[in-house]
């Protein structure tokens, strides 16, 4: 649960200090939510850090730079595997990669990724819709792809009460 908490200092962060340029209006995160389908476009980013051979990357959407009550994050680090992030697809299950994503509806955390995943083996739940991110393309300026899974309010797999998210998709530009 403590890389959940990463996914929320680094959105504190980002969304502080970024602000939407004009010009962006085909930058967005979307995706379905139980059959009702959700867009950011309003403030979309992506940040890409790189400190030796560790690599984290974070895509955020939500409606403004200071809204912390609506929003999707998505977190994907190079630990343990220490390789390069690229396009490609990232489970919550990988040796190499650690993939974290955190989707908060109107204050309410819903989490999903790894750790989610590690949790639900140890007790013994069965995740329908593990988390998977899809990296289409990367370049210096921009990122694409697409994610999906089952989310769980708080990352607690024991309650039963999650989100169904489909269809995510993602174009940001890397701040």
């Amino acid at each position: 649960m403590k890389r959940l908490s990463v996914i929320a200092v680094l959105v504190l962060i980002l969304f502080g200090a970024c602000n939407k340029e004009k010009g962006d209006e085909n930058y967005h995160v979307s995706f379905t939510v139980d059959g009702i389908n959700k867009t950011y476009t309003a403030h979309v980013l992506g940040h890409l850090d790189t400190t030796g051979a560790y690599i984290a990357l974070t895509i955020l959407g939500g409606d403004s730079p200071t809204s912390f009550d609506n929003y999707m994050g998505i977190y994907l680090d190079n630990s343990p595997g220490n390789g390069s992030i690229t396009a490609a697809t990232y489970q919550d299950n990988s040796a190499n990669f650690s993939v974290l994503t955190t989707h908060t509806r109107n204050g309410i955390e819903y989490h999903s990724g790894q750790s989610v995943a590690q949790e639900a083996i140890m007790f013994g739940v069965t995740i329908t819709n593990h988390f998977k991110l899809i990296i289409t393309s990367m370049t210096s300026t921009t990122i694409r792809g697409t994610f999906s899974g089952d989310y769980y309010i708080n990352g607690n797999v024991q309650t039963g009460t999650k989100l169904k998210i489909t269809n995510g998709d993602f174009y940001v530009k890397f701040q």
